[in-house]
């Protein structure tokens, strides 16, 4: 809508000559961006244009966008953000007594967290067997994070933390890319040993007190944790629902191909 003031992008893909659209693994959050005012009926009319030849539509929406188009099912997501820009004592103050208990559990198993893990790091860890990570990555999935950390480091857009047991062994890790005022977990992997000595939890407490003090927001939605929801509560993080736009007029037995 006008001179790119207003952008839906829309990720196309085909199942057996049919064309789908969905929310790609890596990008999990689209809708409609803008700098300008954005309105509820600037989101339908953008919804309203997606052509009728894609016959089956799972889109997930930035918490910025408001609709209510009638031939969409719309359905709900939580999500949760942590608000850094008061004072790491402040931001601490609200963990829950199980997240600090977690964070003396790493610190007394001598847990160091680094900044700066080479994408290599990251990745060779996420593919140990026994290494969790969310999202779940394929092979093309896996090509496609290496040009998004590359692409990030190289304009100061992204970082990736790593925590490493007393032995000096790579446990857990992490990348956060950065957009304006905002800064998300896009990617997160641990072994059994991070699980065990709740390494991912001094990870992230340490990127917390790294970047508070700044007008930033963080989204830990991909927190490769047990019950993420709440050890996210633990962290002081707010929840808000977005919207899932979902539409299917694929025929049946196409369905049994879909994720």
């Amino acid at each position: 809508m006008g001179d790119y003031k207003y952008v839906m992008p829309l990720i196309p893909h085909t199942i057996f000559n049919k064309k789908i659209l969905i929310t790609p693994i890596l990008g999990e959050k689209l809708g409609v961006f803008t700098n300008e005012i954005l309105t509820e009926k600037i989101v339908n009319q953008f919804f309203d244009a997606i052509p009728s030849d894609f016959k089956y539509v799972s889109i997930l929406l930035n918490k910025y966008n408001k609709v209510s188009v009638s031939n969409f099912e719309i359905r709900n997501k939580k999500i949760f953000d942590i608000d850094l820009i008061q004072t790491y004592s402040l931001v601490s103050q609200k963990y829950s007594n199980a997240f600090r208990k977690d964070i003396q559990i790493a610190k007394s198993n001598s847990t160091t967290v680094i900044n700066g893990l080479s994408p290599n790091e990251l990745i060779n860890l996420s593919l140990i067997k026994g290494s969790k990570s969310i999202p779940k990555l394929n092979t093309t999935d896996i090509s496609r994070l290496r040009m998004i950390i590359a692409f990030s480091i190289r304009y100061n857009l992204g970082e990736i933390y790593g925590a490493f047991t007393a032995e000096n062994n790579l446990c857990a890790a992490a990348f956060f890319i950065k957009s304006k005022n905002k800064i998300y977990l896009l990617f997160s992997t641990e072994n059994k040993s991070s699980e065990n000595s709740k390494a991912m939890s001094i990870l992230i407490d340490r990127f917390i007190e790294n970047h508070c003090e700044k007008n930033l927001t963080l989204n830990l939605d991909n927190l490769v944790v047990k019950d993420a929801g709440i050890f996210l509560q633990g962290i002081g993080a707010t929840d808000f629902k977005i919207k899932k736009m979902y539409k299917n007029n694929l025929p049946f037995l196409y369905n049994l191909f879909l994720k």
